[in-house]
């Protein structure tokens, strides 16, 4: 099997040459193979076209029109293909707008060669992104597994849940199936990269137990600390709450100017830092890392704010980031630990320290 399978729609037999010949080099160079499936016509390509492909090559004009390549787009926008696209043309004003292309580029210019394609896509292939999500992927072939070993035998069951509510099943059968996907990492001990933290952007503009917020005036970020249970909508469009509890997000930069301020050696500023970062420097800071889309900072428990819905939509953004489930669970957590914290009384101990510290250590 191909370690990549790549579509190529290009009706120029001198491009299509080109390309072959930058696959083979690319193969020498980096120790792959690479499975081009030409096609010269609209017709040609949506015909081959289907999920196995791990890239695809896609000039726009292939006929008098001149734009004939956004219907292969279109097909597999439409058909759900989690396929990279990138658009090589000579009139790439022309592309779709409302595809996410890895890139549109033009014939000619610097950069837009088919060996830098390649890179792009080896780059992306290097990932992991299409062995998971693509076609062949390891979701793809996980779900059919659930399907065929687990929910197909146990369909009786789902037949009379959906005859009372199909919608409510719906919704069981998605949980179902991704509690299934993750158990594929349960045994999983690598650290995160810090993208995982987040859902960016969500997938919907509820506000959850998690949803980062900035505040319309100022730009100050926060985080919403609602338990879960009080941000369910009721049939009036209301929470079960009446108020959104936020805790502010402080600035990176602040929390470590203070963590490090006494550290004279660059070891002693490190051990610090690495506390910082771990979450052990206070009970009341929680790390959130930067990303390319979010600064980060450090949620602190202690300044913590609510307000009514109503105020809270006048004056804050539709969450534009959300705290992943599986850091959720720790952000809570700390933050429920750091309010049930109690404490007890100092008990006098000094006789009891005197008398073990007077008892001479045994020998032999």
């Amino acid at each position: 099997m191909s370690d990549f399978k790549l579509l190529l729609v290009e009706d120029g037999e001198q491009d299509r040459q080109l390309c072959r010949d930058c696959i083979g080099d690319f193969q020498s160079e980096n120790g792959c193979e690479i499975e081009l499936v030409e096609c010269i016509t609209v017709e040609e390509a949506l015909h081959k076209l289907d999920n196995t492909f791990d890239g695809a090559i896609i000039d726009l004009r292939l006929a008098d029109q001149g734009d004939e390549g956004n219907q292969v787009v279109s097909r597999i926008a439409e058909s759900h293909f989690r396929i990279p696209v990138a658009i090589l043309t000579g009139t790439p004003d022309a592309a779709d707008s409302n595809f996410a292309y890895i890139g549109v580029f033009k014939k000619g210019d610097p950069g837009a060669g088919y060996a830098d394609l390649l890179d792009h896509f080896w780059g992306i292939h290097n990932t992991g992104l299409t062995r998971i999500m693509g076609g062949r992927g390891i979701i793809e072939e996980t779900l059919n597994k659930v399907f065929r070993e687990n929910l197909l035998p146990q369909k009786d069951r789902w037949v009379a849940y959906g005859g009372t509510d199909s919608s409510r099943t719906e919704k069981a059968l998605l949980r179902h199936a991704l509690n299934h996907l993750l158990q594929l990492l349960d045994d999983d001990g690598d650290r995160s990269f810090p993208e995982e933290m987040y859902l960016h952007p969500p997938l919907t503009d509820k506000i959850r137990t998690g949803s980062i917020v900035k505040q319309k005036d100022g730009g100050q970020w926060f985080t919403v600390m609602n338990p879960s249970c009080d941000l369910v909508i009721r049939d009036d469009k209301s929470f079960k709450t009446e108020r959104i509890l936020l805790a502010e997000i402080e600035p990176l930069s602040k929390v470590t100017k203070v963590a490090t301020r006494k550290c004279a050696a660059v070891a002693d500023k490190e051990t610090k830092l690495r506390a910082v970062f771990s979450n052990n420097f206070t009970s009341y800071h929680h790390w959130l890392p930067e990303t390319s889309f979010f600064e980060g900072g450090f949620l602190n428990f202690r300044k913590l704010s609510s307000f009514k819905k109503k105020d809270f939509e006048s004056k804050f953004d539709k969450p534009s980031i959300q705290i992943s489930p599986s850091f959720v669970k720790d952000v809570v957590a700390r933050f429920s630990s750091y309010y049930a914290r109690q404490g007890q009384p100092d008990i006098e101990c000094d006789g009891f320290i005197v008398h073990l510290t007077s008892i001479p250590e045994a020998t032999g």
